[in-house]
């Protein structure tokens, strides 16, 4: 409310947008907070002494409040389409907003709810709805055809028949999304709380196989091993559920379970052999994801079981070759051809 009031007495429009929105209008407490406003970015950081620039494609306004971060951004138009960056009014801003639950604008100081394309309508319903027409919406940004499955699942709200038709005609297209952004997709669906049924809802959607290819081939082998993944995930749900912990270390460690447990039975001269193996065998497992090198090899150490060192096979003991015996002239033996003064 202190940012919105800011940004309002210094002339600007402002308001809180998206999820959060959301998630009061479904009775949830929101886990973030984000806003938007007329406001250009540069003019948004000489407001807020804490803030930073962030971003290439959007520009955005990270500000600081305590220890936490609150994501300022500025109006956007549709004038070159959905994923341009020409800065617009908020209108056409929510115009270009992905789904209707997500294109509510909340004024905090006053009480009140914009909405400009019948999200309140949607939300009350329980439907996830696109703002922009089916035959743009995934072709523009295929990322979106995960956004909807996500929020459908952690919301429990429907997809309407045209749009599940629609991604499924172009679930091949989310294999041309950049990694770091399916990255991105992926850390948030671990630390959902649902991951298990956002994982197997993905996978008839034919999506899995573009972000994480190797748990949808788990789910595919079928029997054990599909069983082991699914418990997995629901081990993952469960702590995050029970815990709040989402700490992306613990979280990968559930994922990455099964991957480095075979990795430990593979053929090592020693632990540390052992150990990079099954390092190797996590980072295989995750990709094409690239997770941070040190939450990888946190969750490898959290599941990694170092083998029995081997038995050294025992090296026959050489006997020792005795000293030739010789005889001196008087008869007498001695060893080695001693003389006999040496005898005396």
């Amino acid at each position: 409310m202190r940012i919105v009031e800011r940004l309002r007495h210094n002339g600007h429009d402002a308001y809180i947008v998206g999820g959060a929105v959301r998630d009061l209008l479904i009775g949830r407490i929101p886990k973030d907070y984000d806003i938007v406003t007329d406001a250009q970015p540069q003019r948004i950081k000489r407001l807020f002494y804490r803030s930073r620039i962030i971003g290439r494609r959007f520009r955005l306004v990270h500000v600081y409040v305590g220890n936490r971060i609150y994501e300022v951004s500025t109006f956007r138009s549709m004038v070159n389409g959905s994923i341009g960056n020409t800065y617009g009014t908020i209108d056409e801003d929510a115009q270009r907003r992905d789904f209707s639950m997500n294109a509510l604008y909340f004024d905090p100081l006053q009480g009140h709810l914009v909405d400009y394309v019948g999200g309140y309508k949607d939300v009350k319903a329980r439907r996830v709805v696109p703002v922009i027409p089916l035959k743009t919406i995934f072709t523009e940004d295929p990322v979106r055809m995960l956004r909807a499955v996500k929020y459908a699942v952690s919301t429990s709200f429907t997809i309407q028949f045209w749009t599940r038709l629609a991604i499924r005609r172009q679930s091949r297209l989310l294999a041309t999304a950049s990694v770091s952004r399916l990255g991105e997709e992926a850390i948030k669906i671990f630390g959902s709380g649902k991951s298990a049924l956002i994982g197997e809802t993905l996978r008839s959607f034919g999506l899995l196989q573009a972000i994480l290819p190797k748990v949808d081939a788990a789910f595919a082998a079928g029997g054990q091993k599909a069983e082991s993944m699914r418990t997995n995930l629901e081990g993952l749900d469960a702590y995050v559920s029970g815990t709040g912990d989402k700490s992306l270390g613990i979280l990968l460690a559930f994922v990455v379970r099964d991957a480095v447990r075979e990795a430990s039975l593979f053929p090592a001269q020693d632990a540390n052999e052992a150990y990079h193996l099954a390092l190797q065998a996590a980072r295989d497992f995750m990709a094409p994801l690239t997770m941070p090198r040190v939450d990888i090899e946190f969750a490898v150490k959290a599941e990694f079981q170092a083998p029995e060192p081997k038995a050294k096979p025992r090296k026959p003991r050489r006997r020792k070759r005795r000293k030739p015996v010789a005889a001196g002239q008087d008869g007498r033996v001695t060893q080695g051809g001693a003389d006999e003064s040496h005898e005396k």
